[in-house]
Parts: C-alpha cells; sequence; structure tokens
C-alpha cells in the first residue's frame, strides 16, 4: 500500500544536515553506528566495485543491511522522515541520512514488528536527493508498506546509489569516495572503528559475503592495561588502554578514543603515536583508550597538539608516557643501535642547531634502514660511513635524499619498500627542506648586504651580474615570488614595459643631479656600515627585469624591479623617472587594466637627502612601508628603498620562521612519526599528533 508524507522540516536545515559529515567514510560510519543502535548482530556490508574509465569512483553501489530491530510501518514517519528537529532525543536523528552524502538516491527497506498493530510489516522508502530543493516544503515523498502475515526475522537495509563521486563535472570535496571504500581497505577502515565488537564477537560483519574475523586483523590476544589519571582538579578517572598488534603494513601505531554515542561505544578521535621506543619491526599497533572521563562534549573538537588548555596538556602526557612505556618495555634494540651510532667519529656534527634536530631524527631513521643492509658500524673502514652519512645529510638538507638509494647505494626489496614507506609516508623531508631554506636565506642577506655595502662589490665586472643574483632570489620583493623566475608569459606586456624601461631609464647618474655616491663616502666606516671603496665599483651598472605572478585571487601582478648600482644613489631624477613611467602605464592603452597589479620597485644602497624627505611625506600619506606613490587607475604601486631596508626587513621575517622553527621543532618531528611512526633516542619525546583527514579518491 502506498503512503504519502511531506518530509517534516525546513529545506534549508535538510540540505546543511544531511552533508554535515567531514567525509564519505564518516557518513557511511553514521549508518553503522545505526544498526548497532538497532542492537544488530549481524551486519553484512555489499559493493559493488567497479574498474573501468568510465567511472571515477571505484564503486556504484553500496548495500548495507543489519538484522537490528527494524523500523515497524506504524512508527515509520516519525523515525525516519521526521528530521532535523531540535527535540529529538540524542540529536537531530539524521545520521540514517549520511548516505546521501554519498549517493543522490537512498533506498530503505526494513521488516520489523509493529506493536501498535501486532503484526508484522515491510516498508520501502526511496529517496532521491534531487528532490530536495527550495521547494522541499511542498513535495510529497511516497513510501510503500506491506503487511506480512506470518513472523519472519526483522532487518533495516540502506542501498546507496547514484554516487556523488561518478557524476560529471567538479565534485565537492566532502562528496567524494574516500580510499577507505576501496576494495583493498574496507576491511581493514571498518575493523579500525569497530575492533571491540569485531575482537569480542559482539556484531558478525560480513563484507560482500566474506566475514571479519578478529584472526584477519589482529595477532594474539591484546594487551589491557589500566591505569589512573588523575586531573588537575585532583580527581582521578579510571582508563584502560587496549593494546591490539595489528597484521597491517602501516609500520606506525595508532591511538584511538572511545565515547559513549547512545549506548554504544565508538572511535570518536583517531591519532597517530610516536614514540623513543617503537620501531617497524615491532609490527603496527592499534591503541584503544576507554575511559569514562572522555564524553562527546569535551572531545568533540578535541586537538591534542594544541598548547592552551591545561586539562588537555596533562591528559596528552599521561597518555605518551603511558604509551611509550610499554613500548620502552619490548624494546631495546634500536636504543642500543642509537648510542652506538652517536658515538662513531663519522658521525656528522651539522646537528647543533635546534632547527637541524628534525634533520637529525630523519637521518637516524634512513641510518637504521641502511644498518640492517650494510652492517656499517661494524666497518673497519671510517672513511666509508662517513662518506655515506655526509651525503645523506646533505641530500636530507636538500630534500635529495631518494637519488642516494637510485643513484649510489642499493637495497634490498624489504628494505627498499621500507624507504619508500619512509618518504612516501611523510612530509618531514619537506620541512627540513623548508628549515634548510630558511638557513640559506638568512646566510643570503649576509652576503647581500656585503654586496650592496662592502667589499664583495668589487666581484661584480659585468653589468649582469647583480642582474643574475637577484634574479635567483625573488623572494627579498614579497612570499609571492618564492622560487617563481624573472620571465614573463605575456611578451607583448613585456616588450611595452621593455620598451619604457629604455625610455625613462637609460641613463647615467651624475653629480649635477646629485644622485652620483662619492667615492668619499665610501670611507670610513659609517651609519650604513659601509667599507672604503673597492676596485671595480664603478662596473656595477643599472639592472633592471620584469616578473609576472599570478596571485591567489586570479589577478596577477606584474613586478618591474629596477636595480640601481651601488654608485648611483635613488635622489629627485631617479623620482621623477620611476613617476613618469608609473604615468606612462597607467594611461598606455595597449596594457591591461582588469584583473592586473602592477608593482614598480626601485632600489638602491642609499636615497638622497630629498629623496628621504619625500618618501618621509609619502609614508605619512600611506601609512605603507616603502610606499612612494599609488596610481588608482591601473592598480600602480611604486615603492622606493634602500638595500638595508629591503634586508632589515626579511631578516626581519626568517628570524621569526626560524625562532618558530625551533619552538616548534618537536612539532616538526611529529610530522614525521605520524606518517612512519619509529623509535629515535632519548632525547625526543614520544608524542600523539592529530592524525590527517582521509585522503580522497580525486577523478
Amino acid at each position: 500500500m502506498k503512503h504519502t508524507r511531506q518530509l517534516s522540516t525546513h529545506s534549508r536545515v535538510v540540505k546543511d544536515l544531511l552533508t554535515k559529515y567531514k567525509d564519505t567514510f564518516t557518513a557511511f560510519c553514521e549508518l553503522l553506528n545505526n544498526s548497532l543502535q538497532a542492537k544488530a548482530t549481524q551486519i553484512d556490508l555489499r559493493i559493488e566495485y567497479v574498474s573501468t574509465s568510465a567511472y571515477k569512483a571505484p564503486l556504484i553501489k553500496i548495500e548495507l543491511t543489519d538484522n537490528g530491530t527494524g523500523v515497524a510501518a506504524s512508527e515509520f514517519e516519525d523515525k525516519i522522515l521526521l528530521i532535523g528537529t531540535d527535540v529529538k532525543k540524542d540529536g537531530q536523528g539524521i545520521g540514517r541520512f549520511g548516505a546521501l552524502q554519498i549517493g543522490e538516491k537512498m533506498t530503505i527497506e526494513t521488516v520489523a514488528y509493529d506493536p501498535e498493530n501486532k503484526h508484522f510489516s515491510r516498508v520501502e522508502f526511496p529517496l532521491d536527493s534531487s528532490k530536495i530543493s527550495s521547494t522541499l516544503a511542498k513535495v510529497n515523498f511516497e513510501y510503500d508498506v506491506e503487511i506480512l502475515k506470518k513472523k519472519v526475522s526483522s532487518y533495516y537495509k540502506v542501498t546507496i546509489e547514484k554516487i556523488h563521486h561518478n557524476k560529471q563535472g567538479k565534485i565537492a570535496l566532502k562528496n567524494k569516495i574516500s580510499e577507505k571504500f576501496n576494495s583493498d581497505a574496507i576491511r581493514q577502515s571498518i575493523f579500525e572503528k569497530y575492533p571491540l565488537q569485531i575482537f569480542n564477537r559482539e556484531v558478525k560483519f560480513t563484507v560482500n559475503d566474506a566475514p571479519l574475523n578478529p584472526s584477519d586483523f589482529v595477532i594474539g590476544a591484546p594487551t589491557i592495561k589500566k591505569s589512573l589519571y588523575v586531573d588537575i582538579k585532583g580527581a582521578e578517572h579510571p582508563f584502560d588502554f587496549h593494546f591490539y598488534q595489528v597484521k597491517s603494513n602501516l609500520h606506525k601505531v595508532k591511538v584511538f578514543f572511545y565515547v559513549e554515542n547512545a549506548g554504544i561505544k565508538i572511535v570518536a578521535h583517531e591519532f597517530t603515536y610516536s614514540s623513543d621506543w617503537y620501531t617497524p619491526d615491532l609490527g603496527t599497533w592499534f591503541i584503544y583508550l576507554d575511559s569514562p572521563f572522555f564524553n562527546t562534549g569535551l572531545f568533540r573538537n578535541i586537538d591534542l597538539d594544541s598548547l592552551g588548555d591545561e586539562e588537555i596538556k596533562q591528559l596528552k602526557e599521561f597518555i605518551k608516557d603511558t604509551i611509550n612505556n610499554f613500548f620502552k618495555a619490548n624494546n631495546r634494540r634500536f636504543e642500543k643501535f642509537i648510542t652506538e651510532l652517536e658515538k662513531d667519529a663519522a658521525y656528522p656534527d651539522s646537528f647543533d642547531s635546534p632547527i637541524a634536530q628534525s634533520r637529525e631524527l630523519l637521518f637516524q631513521k634512513i641510518a637504521y634502514i641502511v644498518e640492517d643492509e650494510y652492517k656499517l658500524l661494524d666497518q673497519k673502514n671510517e672513511k666509508i660511513r662517513s662518506l655515506f652519512y655526509s651525503l645523506l645529510d646533505k641530500s636530507l638538507a636538500n630534500g635529495h635524499v631518494e637519488e642516494i638509494f637510485s643513484k649510489v647505494v642499493t637495497l634490498s626489496a624489504p628494505n627498499m619498500e621500507k624507504f619508500h614507506q619512509l618518504l612516501e609516508k611523510t612530509e618531514l623531508e619537506n620541512v627540513i627542506s623548508f628549515s634548510s631554506a630558511v638557513a640559506n636565506k638568512l646566510e643570503f642577506l649576509d652576503f647581500l648586504h656585503e654586496l650592496t655595502y662592502g667589499r664583495l662589490a668589487d666581484i661584480l665586472l659585468e653589468r649582469s651580474q647583480l642582474h643574475k643574483i637577484i634574479e635567483k632570489e625573488l623572494w627579498l620583493f614579497g612570499e609571492a615570488y618564492n622560487g617563481s623566475r624573472h620571465l614573463w608569459s605575456d611578451k607583448k606586456i613585456g616588450n611595452i614595459l621593455a620598451e619604457l624601461r629604455e625610455k625613462y631609464f637609460n641613463y647615467e647618474p651624475t653629480a649635477a643631479d646629485d644622485n652620483l655616491i662619492s667615492p668619499e663616502e665610501y670611507t670610513g666606516a659609517n651609519a650604513n656600515g659601509r667599507t672604503p671603496p673597492v676596485e671595480g665599483l664603478d662596473n656595477i651598472t643599472d639592472l633592471f627585469f620584469l616578473n609576472e605572478k599570478i596571485l591567489d585571487n586570479e589577478d596577477r601582478e606584474i613586478m618591474v624591479v629596477e636595480l640601481k648600482s651601488p654608485k648611483c644613489a635613488i635622489g629627485k631624477k631617479e623620482l621623477q623617472q620611476i613617476d613618469d613611467y608609473a604615468f606612462t602605464v597607467e594611461s598606455f592603452p595597449g596594457l591591461p587594466k582588469e584583473n592586473t597589479r602592477y608593482k614598480f620597485i626601485l632600489i638602491s644602497s642609499r636615497l638622497t637627502a630629498y629623496a628621504k624627505s619625500k618618501m618621509r611625506s609619502s609614508r605619512e600619506k600611506y601609512n605603507e612601508p616603502f610606499l612612494y606613490d599609488r596610481k588608482a587607475e591601473k592598480n600602480i604601486d611604486v615603492l622606493v628603498m634602500e638595500w638595508s631596508e629591503l634586508i632589515a626587513l626579511n631578516r626581519r621575517k626568517l628570524d621569526y620562521l626560524s625562532t618558530k622553527l625551533e619552538i616548534k621543532n618537536k612539532s616538526l618531528k611529529e610530522k614525521f612519526e605520524s606518517e612512519y611512526a619509529g623509535i629515535i633516542n632519548e632525547k625526543v619525546s614520544a608524542r600523539l599528533t592529530k592524525s590527517k583527514a582521509d585522503k580522497k579518491i580525486t577523478a
């Protein structure tokens, strides 16, 4: 019998609620939670996989069936069709509609005993999300009810079709199929979320008719350690730590928090663990924390990597210490290796700075893998170790460590696999490269100061040398240009700007124009720290280059830099010329106006008294450093500065980054440990770090 009912809620509320989950697997787990809450003892999952380019996702259909209590026909409207309300017990009752985040169409089929009418009923309700529109309140939904004449087993079945990920066009990130659905990952993914139910055989899960047995995932019986956590108020809370050794090649330790959700225990948070005392040869471990101290209110938005809340900090230390002690009691091999490695005379001496400690961490990890292959510490020839360790350290600093094992050192297949897993599962190599880049930039600023104010000027014998040096370091003029080249894509724009440069900047400084820095001004030590003149200074001439950068908002910025030679101060003539230049660009019809920004930079070793006076007026007017003038017609900024000012500005930025790197050094190491957990040495504390969001399959 057909029944018709309008969905009892506002359409905007439905749209907001039905797609609220962070990813499709989380939405899917809400369906599993509903099954557990319905007292299901068996949950059968069927996924129809495809492996053709005709589909973007690896699957086209998901079917989930449980043997729970089901929903009777007389209760169907209240329990299923009433959603998005504030009065519904245990939340807004939208978990059963999480399927709509995965696919456009979901079909609910359920059999249950109807206590009101004293019979069994079967209800089928198809729902296509395309019907959820701005006129939802006027849309009628139909469901079919069949009265059953005999007693049957109850069940609840959800079928998901018309997968969003397979639609044409751009797919919202929240609708992409998570990698956890992959045929080689789905079983492990379910076990991670419901280990107690599976290991204790409370619920029998099957995936495409294959049961999920505890022996498929766990080696031996779990170890349970009971402990007491004392909160900041002095109250004691019992904690159960369940240690599972898992059959997996993850090569890391995962930590999960259990919380109560409508009467069932579910995994609310997943973290990765790093320890001084864990190595991959110990296997993969899942650790589940169970305590009445956990509740959804406290842990809904928890971030154990934050430093704000004292309770969270104390809890974090308690958890990491407990888990660290477990692995410390089970591993001594790496402790011995690190002790011998650090005593070796060939051990690099480049790990002294706090920033370098992250590089040392990865160095020790790779050295540990290599030691299994070559037994370098047993070699009598110290030069071999010194050569390899030095090569490894330098490669880590510049981000080319993989080249060592592709061109220099050969590892066995198992150890090569470990090495690739190490690099694939961590971003620490990039972090190390960034740390090294900060140090290199600070060194470059020292060099640039000598280049523009000191004796190093005598090496610039060619007109193009200063140009070639600076064009490789465009980060000086803004992080948007970090790593970019001095080329431009629009040849017409480039040619026009080049012609304008020849028109307005092709001249030599003279005493009459008050823009010639005399040799006497370089004599002795002065306020700018200049050194006496050196031979070859006059060979440095004005230099000029262009750069185009596409910004985050899709606008493009064309930067023009006029590099003045150290002998040429910026004076009245230079300011007038760059003003004429900017005005010509502003009024030139052949240059674009829309979605284009121009930044003209005039820079030299010194500003004359006249130029400094003009700059003081400009800075008071615009309240922006270095801004000399702004042309509104074509969004043109004209900046005038001394090298010493630009050097000081960049040094402040880099000093700040360097300080942050030192303060956050342990966090940097955690980026490595969170992806490839492993023992390092006693100097590095065990840590917990928040896991990254699940990677999504892209088209």
